[in-house]
Protein backbone atom coordinates (compact mmCIF):
# COMPACT_ATOMS: atom_id res chain seq x y z
CA UNK A 1 0.00 0.00 0.00
CA UNK A 2 1.23 3.44 -0.88
CA UNK A 3 1.50 5.99 1.92
CA UNK A 4 -0.49 8.33 -0.36
CA UNK A 5 -3.55 6.10 0.03
CA UNK A 6 -5.24 7.72 3.06
CA UNK A 7 -8.77 8.93 3.90
CA UNK A 8 -7.37 12.46 3.76
CA UNK A 9 -6.55 11.94 0.06
CA UNK A 10 -9.38 9.62 -1.08
CA UNK A 11 -13.10 10.03 -0.45
CA UNK A 12 -14.75 8.00 -3.22
CA UNK A 13 -14.39 4.79 -5.22
CA UNK A 14 -14.66 4.16 -8.96
CA UNK A 15 -15.38 0.44 -9.32
CA UNK A 16 -14.49 -1.17 -12.63
CA UNK A 17 -16.56 -4.25 -13.49
CA UNK A 18 -15.24 -7.51 -12.07
CA UNK A 19 -13.98 -9.84 -14.84
CA UNK A 20 -12.74 -13.39 -15.35
CA UNK A 21 -9.07 -13.45 -16.33
CA UNK A 22 -8.39 -15.32 -18.47
CA UNK A 23 -11.85 -15.59 -20.00
CA UNK A 24 -13.44 -18.99 -19.22
CA UNK A 25 -15.06 -21.24 -21.80
CA UNK A 26 -18.47 -22.87 -21.31
CA UNK A 27 -18.53 -26.64 -20.70
CA UNK A 28 -20.90 -29.42 -19.65
CA UNK A 29 -20.46 -28.30 -16.04
CA UNK A 30 -21.23 -24.61 -16.64
CA UNK A 31 -22.99 -22.83 -19.48
CA UNK A 32 -22.07 -19.50 -21.04
CA UNK A 33 -25.32 -18.09 -19.63
CA UNK A 34 -24.41 -19.25 -16.12
CA UNK A 35 -20.95 -17.69 -16.38
CA UNK A 36 -22.53 -14.38 -17.33
CA UNK A 37 -25.09 -14.68 -14.51
CA UNK A 38 -22.30 -15.35 -12.00
CA UNK A 39 -20.29 -12.37 -13.20
CA UNK A 40 -23.32 -10.05 -13.22
CA UNK A 41 -24.34 -11.17 -9.73
CA UNK A 42 -20.79 -10.76 -8.38
CA UNK A 43 -20.59 -7.24 -9.82
CA UNK A 44 -23.96 -6.25 -8.33
CA UNK A 45 -23.10 -7.75 -4.93
CA UNK A 46 -19.71 -6.01 -4.82
CA UNK A 47 -21.13 -2.63 -5.86
CA UNK A 48 -23.97 -2.95 -3.33
CA UNK A 49 -21.54 -3.84 -0.54
CA UNK A 50 -19.12 -1.00 -1.26
CA UNK A 51 -21.96 1.51 -1.76
CA UNK A 52 -23.19 0.86 1.77
CA UNK A 53 -19.87 2.03 3.24
CA UNK A 54 -18.34 4.37 0.66
CA UNK A 55 -19.30 6.94 -1.94
CA UNK A 56 -19.14 5.05 -5.27
CA UNK A 57 -18.87 7.26 -8.35
CA UNK A 58 -19.06 6.57 -12.08
CA UNK A 59 -16.17 8.70 -13.35
CA UNK A 60 -12.56 9.52 -12.45
CA UNK A 61 -11.77 12.62 -10.44
CA UNK A 62 -9.62 14.05 -7.67
CA UNK A 63 -9.84 11.99 -4.49
CA UNK A 64 -11.28 8.95 -6.32
CA UNK A 65 -9.68 5.52 -5.93
CA UNK A 66 -10.18 3.28 -8.98
CA UNK A 67 -10.58 -0.39 -8.08
CA UNK A 68 -10.08 -3.13 -10.66
CA UNK A 69 -10.65 -6.78 -9.75
CA UNK A 70 -10.62 -10.14 -11.52
CA UNK A 71 -11.27 -13.79 -10.73
CA UNK A 72 -7.78 -15.11 -11.55
CA UNK A 73 -7.34 -18.66 -10.28
CA UNK A 74 -9.03 -21.60 -8.66
CA UNK A 75 -7.72 -24.70 -6.84
CA UNK A 76 -8.97 -27.48 -4.62
CA UNK A 77 -7.93 -27.40 -0.98
CA UNK A 78 -5.80 -30.52 -0.99
CA UNK A 79 -4.14 -30.10 -4.39
CA UNK A 80 -2.85 -26.56 -4.44
CA UNK A 81 -2.59 -24.60 -7.66
CA UNK A 82 -1.63 -26.41 -10.83
CA UNK A 83 -0.93 -24.59 -14.09
CA UNK A 84 -4.24 -25.59 -15.69
CA UNK A 85 -6.17 -24.33 -12.67
CA UNK A 86 -5.30 -20.73 -13.39
CA UNK A 87 -8.26 -20.79 -15.76
CA UNK A 88 -11.63 -20.36 -13.99
CA UNK A 89 -13.12 -23.21 -16.02
CA UNK A 90 -10.65 -25.57 -14.35
CA UNK A 91 -12.47 -24.72 -11.12
CA UNK A 92 -15.65 -26.17 -12.56
CA UNK A 93 -13.93 -29.33 -13.76
CA UNK A 94 -12.10 -29.79 -10.47
CA UNK A 95 -15.27 -29.38 -8.43
CA UNK A 96 -17.21 -31.76 -10.68
CA UNK A 97 -14.48 -34.39 -10.45
CA UNK A 98 -14.34 -34.11 -6.67
CA UNK A 99 -18.11 -34.45 -6.46
CA UNK A 100 -18.18 -37.51 -8.70
CA UNK A 101 -15.38 -39.29 -6.84
CA UNK A 102 -16.71 -38.41 -3.41
CA UNK A 103 -13.61 -36.45 -2.41
CA UNK A 104 -13.97 -33.02 -0.82
CA UNK A 105 -15.45 -30.43 -3.14
CA UNK A 106 -13.94 -27.44 -1.40
CA UNK A 107 -12.23 -25.06 -3.79
CA UNK A 108 -10.48 -21.73 -3.48
CA UNK A 109 -11.56 -18.75 -5.58
CA UNK A 110 -8.82 -16.16 -5.93
CA UNK A 111 -9.64 -12.55 -6.75
CA UNK A 112 -6.83 -10.12 -7.47
CA UNK A 113 -7.50 -6.44 -6.85
CA UNK A 114 -5.58 -3.27 -7.59
CA UNK A 115 -6.28 0.30 -6.58
CA UNK A 116 -5.03 3.23 -8.60
CA UNK A 117 -5.47 6.98 -8.52
CA UNK A 118 -8.34 7.55 -10.97
CA UNK A 119 -6.72 10.69 -12.40
CA UNK A 120 -3.01 9.82 -12.61
CA UNK A 121 -3.26 6.02 -12.87
CA UNK A 122 -0.60 5.65 -10.15
CA UNK A 123 -0.71 2.23 -8.51
CA UNK A 124 -1.61 2.73 -4.85
CA UNK A 125 -2.18 -0.82 -3.63
CA UNK A 126 -2.76 -4.44 -4.50
CA UNK A 127 -4.55 -7.23 -2.69
CA UNK A 128 -5.42 -10.86 -3.21
CA UNK A 129 -8.69 -12.15 -1.74
CA UNK A 130 -9.42 -15.86 -1.34
CA UNK A 131 -12.83 -17.40 -0.82
CA UNK A 132 -13.95 -21.00 -0.49
CA UNK A 133 -17.02 -22.80 -1.74
CA UNK A 134 -18.02 -26.41 -1.86
CA UNK A 135 -21.45 -27.42 -3.18
CA UNK A 136 -22.51 -28.23 -6.73
CA UNK A 137 -26.04 -28.80 -7.96
CA UNK A 138 -27.06 -32.07 -9.61
CA UNK A 139 -28.94 -31.71 -12.86
CA UNK A 140 -29.95 -34.96 -14.59
CA UNK A 141 -27.41 -36.83 -12.45
CA UNK A 142 -24.50 -34.59 -13.45
CA UNK A 143 -22.73 -32.09 -11.20
CA UNK A 144 -23.10 -28.57 -12.59
CA UNK A 145 -22.40 -25.06 -11.44
CA UNK A 146 -25.39 -22.74 -11.21
CA UNK A 147 -25.73 -19.20 -9.95
CA UNK A 148 -27.47 -20.55 -6.84
CA UNK A 149 -24.49 -22.86 -6.23
CA UNK A 150 -22.05 -19.97 -5.96
CA UNK A 151 -24.31 -17.19 -4.57
CA UNK A 152 -23.32 -17.81 -0.93
CA UNK A 153 -19.63 -17.59 -1.83
CA UNK A 154 -20.14 -14.44 -3.93
CA UNK A 155 -22.20 -12.84 -1.15
CA UNK A 156 -19.50 -13.67 1.39
CA UNK A 157 -16.74 -12.23 -0.79
CA UNK A 158 -18.74 -9.07 -1.49
CA UNK A 159 -19.73 -8.44 2.13
CA UNK A 160 -16.17 -8.99 3.31
CA UNK A 161 -14.71 -7.04 0.41
CA UNK A 162 -11.83 -4.92 1.45
CA UNK A 163 -12.60 -4.79 5.18
CA UNK A 164 -9.60 -2.55 5.73
CA UNK A 165 -10.62 -0.12 2.96
CA UNK A 166 -11.83 2.47 5.49
CA UNK A 167 -8.18 2.86 6.51
CA UNK A 168 -7.49 4.17 3.01
CA UNK A 169 -10.72 5.77 1.76
CA UNK A 170 -13.03 8.05 3.74
CA UNK A 171 -16.26 6.17 4.60
CA UNK A 172 -19.66 7.79 3.98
Amino acid sequence: MSPKLTPANYNAILLDPLVFYPEPRPSEQVSAATLQQILAYANDALRRSLSQRFMVVDRPGPGVLRIRAAFTSIATQEEGLKPYQYVPMAFVATMATRAATGTPQQAFVVIEVEGTDSVTGELLGQRVRVGTGERLAKVAGQEVVTLDTVKPLLDELASAAFPELSQYVKPK
